[in-house]
Parts: C-alpha cells; sequence; structure tokens
C-alpha cells in the first residue's frame, strides 16, 4: 500500500498556485513567510515545516491530503504513510537544526566563557588590590556611591579619606566628591571619634577652609557641613548614604544592579558600609539591613551628644 502513493507537493502546489486567484505574495503572507519561500516549494528546492504546510492548504483552499498527495481519500481507504513520513522528516530537520544551534551556542559560550576567566585572571594578577570578596566594593565604587548620595552620615577615627595624613594640608581621595556635593546643596555630618592624639579642631579648620577654597562658598561650608566630636568609643568607622537612586542607575548601572540584585540598597535609597580598621586594605563591607538600621540608630543617639566644632 505504501508505494501506491507520492507525496506530491510541489506537483499540486504549481497547480494551485497557477489556478487560484491570488498572487504568489498574497499566498506568502496568508502563511507567514516570503514570495521566495513559496517558489523554493513549488520547485522543490526545500519544504515546508509541517506548521507551513496546514497554513499553505488553508490558504489555498483545499485538505491537506490533497496538497500532500494530490487527491482527497476516504478515512476508511487512506493511506497514512506518506504524510507520516513527511511529518517525521520535517521533525527531523528541525531536531537536527535545533540541535546544530544548540551546539554552536554551547561551543561560543564555553570559548567566551574561557576567554572571559582569562582576561579577569589577567588582570587580577595586574592588579592584586582587586581581588575582593563578596558583599566588598572598592574605593573606587564607594567615590562612585558617595557621588549620588544626598546625605551622607560618617563615623570616622580619622580623616584619611579627606585629607593626607602625612601632609594635613593636602586633599584626600574623596575631598573632590565631598566639594562637588556641597556645592549641589547636599549634606554631611561628621560624627568624629575624640583620641588623646588627634587634634580635632585644628583637622577640621584644615579641612574647612579647603572646601571653602574649592566650592568658593563659605557659607554652603558652614551650613551643609557639620562636625561632632564623640567621647564614646568607636572601634572602627562607617558610612552611610541617601542615594539619589535614579542618578545612579543612570549614570553608574553595573553598581546600580550590583546593589540591587543583592539587597544592599534597601527601600529608602540608603546604604551602609564599614570602613575596615586597617588602611592597606582596599574596600569597605556593605552593611545588611539590620546592621544598617543599627548603625543608623547609634550614629543618631551618638550625634545628639557629641560636641559640635
Amino acid at each position: 500500500m505504501q508505494d501506491q502513493f507520492e507525496i506530491k507537493i510541489e506537483e499540486k502546489l504549481s497547480e494551485l498556485l497557477a489556478i487560484t486567484d491570488e498572487s504568489n505574495a498574497e499566498i506568502a503572507n496568508e502563511v507567514g513567510v516570503s514570495s521566495s519561500s513559496i517558489t523554493q516549494y513549488r520547485k522543490g528546492e526545500t519544504r515546508p515545516s509541517l506548521e507551513k504546510l496546514v497554513a499553505l492548504a488553508t490558504a489555498l483552499d483545499v485538505s491537506l491530503d490533497y496538497l500532500v498527495l494530490g487527491e482527497d481519500e476516504e478515512g476508511d481507504q487512506m493511506d497514512p504513510d506518506p504524510v507520516v513520513r513527511y511529518m517525521d522528516q520535517s521533525l527531523q530537520d528541525v531536531q537536527v537544526r535545533t540541535a546544530q544551534h544548540t551546539a554552536l551556542v554551547a561551543h561560543v559560550g564555553r570559548r567566551l566563557s574561557q576567554m572571559l576567566d582569562t582576561e579577569i585572571e589577567q588582570y587580577l594578577e595586574e592588579n592584586p588590590s582587586r581581588r575582593l570578596y563578596a558583599g566588598i566594593i572598592a574605593d573606587t565604587e564607594l567615590t562612585s556611591l558617595e557621588r549620588h548620595s544626598q546625605t551622607t552620615r560618617l563615623m570616622l577615627q580619622t580623616l584619611h579619606y579627606n585629607l593626607q595624613d602625612d601632609c594635613p594640608k593636602t586633599p584626600g581621595s574623596f575631598f573632590k566628591t565631598v566639594a562637588n556635593n556641597l556645592s549641589q546643596g547636599r549634606e554631611y555630618q561628621y560624627l568624629l571619634a575624640d583620641t588623646p592624639t588627634t587634634d580635632w579642631p585644628s583637622q577640621i579648620e584644615q579641612f574647612r577652609r579647603l572646601l571653602i577654597e574649592q566650592t568658593n562658598s563659605e557659607g554652603i561650608v558652614r551650613s551643609n557641613c557639620s562636625f561632632r566630636v564623640t567621647d564614646s568609643p568607636l572601634f572602627t568607622g562607617c558610612g552611610m548614604y541617601d542615594l539619589a537612586e535614579d542618578d545612579l542607575e543612570s549614570e553608574d548601572p553595573v553598581l546600580y544592579d550590583f546593589l540591587t540584585e543583592q539587597d544592599y540598597l534597601y527601600a529608602d535609597g540608603r546604604v551602609g558600609y564599614v570602613i575596615s580598621p586597617s588602611l592597606d586594605v582596599q574596600g569597605v563591607t556593605i552593611m545588611d539591613n539590620d546592621h544598617l538600621t543599627n548603625a543608623m540608630q547609634s550614629f543618631e543617639t551618638l550625634w545628639e551628644e557629641a560636641d559640635p566644632i
């Protein structure tokens, strides 16, 4: 029985296209393919998928049996083998193409992964200080965070981020960020640890003088940048920022994504970090929500009790 039926798609498609009132372009549009694909089907250069085959039969107003076999058969006389073979071949073609595509993607993915691993290892060999752990950001990223802070609260044992320890008249790495933020009307609160070896009035006056020179506004510096000294012991320092989230997302999307994906940026746009007790460490540790809440409460309590300078 199997040999009595032949697949006649090309022959029947040519006949039907010749007698239809619609153009090849119109038929192609109904089927969801290009006109050139219809031509390839007609010439036998390629064969349509089962989905497109059904769409062709519908567009040409014939049965699938007629389009594939050239005649309509009664159900009890129909030998389904030719259609089954066609469907099976179409499925095999799809499976082969899918497997080839998957293999190609996997190969390219492995190559990209190897290249990326190589680049990362090379970078870390050249910059050993950047071998950071999860939850830690480098000073460069911290500078970006502070640049987008509307209100900055800092508990510090030293001002080494703002003034060079060996030369107090020389600005530190965060100095320009502080000056720029103050110029935009943003606020700073410095809560400093009282120590026998630190002359805070002298250091703060020097810091203020540099800020006034940089901002050209003594009024802004004195009103927006406050200093207080606490006699409560501070083991290490920390910082808390109220961020302008939209600006951070727009200008530093990588850092913004890192903070949001790791749940370090909270609903009020606040983020906090702990400063390492060792000045040799590159980077700071980001606080989780519980530690940030405790840090804010501690800061506010100590700030109320501290002496202004």
